[in-house]
């Protein structure tokens, strides 16, 4: 029978001169080593040189299989075949003294193995067999230092102790290995972000590196979708790859939904227990998911979205399943927050070359407005006088076609102008319930042709914004539908809070009517100044929009399906804290 040894504290046995030279000199290697293959293969000759062994071996863990990876073996008799078995990491008879050992993490003397239950005979020759654990982070075990010869009883307790300490050396450097590799991972993924010029390539390459780093068998990263609320499906390593931009999740839904409502990780063994769990869409089937781990895609202005990694159970019930831990949880939160930032940082250029360029336009535009207007005031002036000096049957018809000219161009120098000013705000608290009643009970009354709704919620939903300037958003984009509806039509206003983390809580104003709607290949056009699809205007009111919009630190888009009618969705900062208290 087999002995287990107990662990020992450093510095309770005496090694001998040989030994110890032994020792000095696999550590100074190992220092020097930075190629772990070498370093696995150094380690076992010198930890056989160390006890005196004739043949031996080093393997690693594959958590996912659960079983023993022969890395290296030496000594006689080994062939490609016997290099090639796995060998179980379980404690039943018939698996491997490596094996057991990988189970119990502690170190295990095999006296005479022919007596042994553990032993997995490889060669008829061994007689005596010493295993000892390489035990990584967290106390986990990695893999199994083995050392046999051809007597019984070859192997005593000072054995274990020196061979227990070159497993040690060897499990600290590739620990260390591993440690640089993660840290290579994040300077590699912080490079790709900052040189970025395909966000969505580089996203992909996140989640394969992610994966890579953390042992997992998939990761998956969703982002918020503002506009629809929902949690899209943007980068994933493995099978769901093919419902990138069409998987989701809503607020709060789910242990993906659960992360991004709360800003919190979450870390599980399984998740079919979990009430949270919703199984909607899954890298792997349930009851195969052994460890789940999620974190929320932070930047300074809130919560973006959910990176998440998911590992396999291993195939024998019995094996030790590799589950995530703090430092897993760590690296991947860096790998989040990496992800924010570049995210914010895109959003921040967009906004800086769209207010550039809106800059440039309204400057242009103002002085148009001001020197057409100096135009139509002389112009004014003029006809003035000629109506005093020209009469006839046909002079008041001429005069009236001049004015009401005069009077559209001074409506187009108005669009001018509002265009001019829409990111200047007076920011106060806005009650959105009320602006809202007020708008439409105003546009009602003008429009009584068309049917208006209301749905909002009982309590007060209040922003931080400018009023006067948000009315003649709802007022905008109210006249888009009456123009597009004609003599009859429906327009709905709905107001939602949204279910965001605490610190990044949205509000939505969706407008919406029963029209024809907007062409998909216009969608992204209609936001854009001097674009127009109507005979009057000049391409101003929906630009005006978005600019008041974003200066409110908000979005708008159009969602609606062609056909069906327009949608317009804005989506606000919630303020939480008003002059009439907490709503």
């Amino acid at each position: 029978m087999g002995t287990r040894v107990k662990r020992m504290a450093h510095g309770d046995t005496r090694l001998t001169d040989k030994r110890e030279l032994a020792l000095e000199r696999l550590g100074r290697f190992l220092g020097a080593l930075s190629d772990t293959e070498v370093l696995l293969k150094v380690t076992l000759e010198e930890g056989l040189a160390a006890v005196q062994a004739t043949r031996g071996t080093i393997s690693l863990i594959d958590h996912r299989t659960g079983t023993l990876v022969m890395k290296y073996a030496a000594g006689a008799g080994w062939t490609e075949e016997k290099r090639a078995i796995p060998l179980k990491v379980t404690e039943e008879p018939g698996g491997s003294i490596s094996g057991y050992v990988a189970l119990t993490g502690q170190p295990y003397i095999a006296r005479d193995v022919t007596q042994d239950p553990h032993y997995y005979p490889l060669f008829s020759d061994t007689r005596s067999e010493l295993a000892v654990p390489l035990t990584g982070r967290g106390g986990k075990v990695i893999g199994v230092l083995n050392a046999e010869k051809e007597m019984p009883d070859a192997f005593g307790e000072q054995d274990a102790r020196v061979l227990m300490a070159v497993a040690t050396l060897a499990a600290v450097a590739l620990t260390l290995a591993d440690y640089r590799r993660r840290e290579q991972a994040l300077i590699d993924v912080g490079r790709d972000l900052s040189a970025a010029t395909d966000v969505e390539e580089v996203l992909q390459r996140i989640a394969e590196t992610a994966a890579s780093v953390l042992d997992a068998d998939d990761c998956s990263l969703f982002l918020m979708d503002e506009s629809l609320n929902r949690l899209i499906l943007k980068a994933s390593k493995g099978p769901l790859k093919d419902q990138i931009g069409h998987a989701s999740y809503r607020v709060g839904e789910g242990l993906t939904g659960w992360v991004f409502m709360t800003g919190q990780p979450l870390r599980l063994n399984g998740v079919q227990a979990d009430p949270r769990w919703k199984g909607l869409y899954t890298e792997l089937e349930p009851e195969q998911i052994s460890a789940f781990l999620a974190v929320p895609v932070k930047g300074r202005s809130g919560t973006w979205g959910v990176l998440r990694v998911v590992r396999k159970k291993p195939e024998s019930e019995r094996a030790l399943e590799k589950l995530f831990d703090e430092e897993d949880e760590r690296l991947l939160s860096l790998l989040a927050s990496q992800v924010g930032g570049a995210l914010e940082r895109e959003r921040m250029q967009e906004r800086l070359f769209r207010a550039e360029r809106l800059a440039a336009i309204g400057e242009l535009a103002a002085r148009g407005a001001h020197m057409i207007g100096n135009k139509i005031f002389a112009l004014k002036g003029a006809i003035k006088t000629l109506k005093t000096l020209i009469t006839g049957p046909d002079s008041e018809k001429l005069f009236q076609a001049v004015e009401r000219a005069i009077y559209e161009t001074e409506v187009l120098l108005q669009e001018l102008r509002d265009f001019v000013k829409a990111t200047h705000l007076t920011l106060n608290p806005v009650c959105l319930n009320d602006l809202i009643s007020e708008v439409l009970e105003e546009q009602s009354r003008r429009l009584s042709h068309i049917r208006f709704q209301a749905d909002m919620p009982e309590a007060k939903v209040w922003i931080k914004g400018d009023q006067g300037k948000f009315r003649s958003v709802l007022e905008e984009l109210i006249e888009n539908s009456r123009q597009c509806l004609g003599d009859f039509g429906e327009i709905k206003v709905i107001l939602t809070v949204d279910r965001h983390p605490q610190e990044s809580r949205r509000v939505r104003v969706i407008v919406l009517d029963n029209g024809p709607g907007v062409p998909e290949e216009l969608k992204e056009k209609i936001f854009e100044p001097f674009f127009t699809s109507r005979p009057k205007g000049i391409g101003l009111g929906l630009a005006t929009v978005k600019g008041i919009v974003e200066a409110h630190g908000g979005t708008v888009e159009e969602r609606g399906r062609p056909g069906e009618g327009a949608k317009f969705i804005i989506s606000l900062p919630l303020l939480t804290e008003t002059k009439e208290g907490n709503d």
